[in-house]
């Protein structure tokens, strides 16, 4: 009798111990699908050969994007991505996005391909004002995020 309820007791035991561990997270019914994820990159352009302004602006925009969206940049929904166009291999998006000076263009992409774009091209007018400057540029990634409207 004693052996029973020691073994009734050890049992019970180890059935508590393995129900009160932490238990793996389950593994993802699916996998998501590239083709439907949407990611926004806000590109800043430049040529090979840059001036005091054209770095100023990529510093600013950056702080811009990261800065005020810091949980999408995180979650990889929102990148920024400085592009030299002087590489050849940068070349086509001097035609994709009818560049014609270094410039920020804010990207909606579903699955990799772009959606939708828009050129940002009052960053040169508002790089001597930091707070204009960032709202400009925030209130237009805030746009891209927001459904890309």
């Amino acid at each position: 009798m004693r052996i029973h309820n020691s073994l009734a007791a050890a049992l019970l035991l180890t059935a508590l111990t393995v129900l009160a561990a932490d238990k793996p997270a389950p593994a993802p019914t699916a996998v998501a699908d590239r083709r439907t994820t949407i990611q926004i990159v806000a590109y800043y352009f430049h040529g090979t050969v840059r001036c005091e302004t054209c770095l100023k602006i990529e510093q600013q925009a950056r702080a811009a994007v990261e800065g005020r969206f810091p949980l999408e940049v995180a979650e990889k929904r929102l990148v920024f991505k400085p592009v030299n166009y002087d590489k050849l291999e940068n070349a086509h998006f001097l035609k994709d996005y009818k560049l014609q000076s270094p410039t920020l263009v804010v990207v909606r992409q579903k699955g990799g391909k772009d959606e939708k774009w828009k050129l940002l091209g009052e960053i040169w007018e508002h790089v001597e004002n930091p707070l204009n400057f960032n709202e400009y540029v925030g209130g237009e990634v805030e746009k891209f995020l927001r459904n890309g409207k």
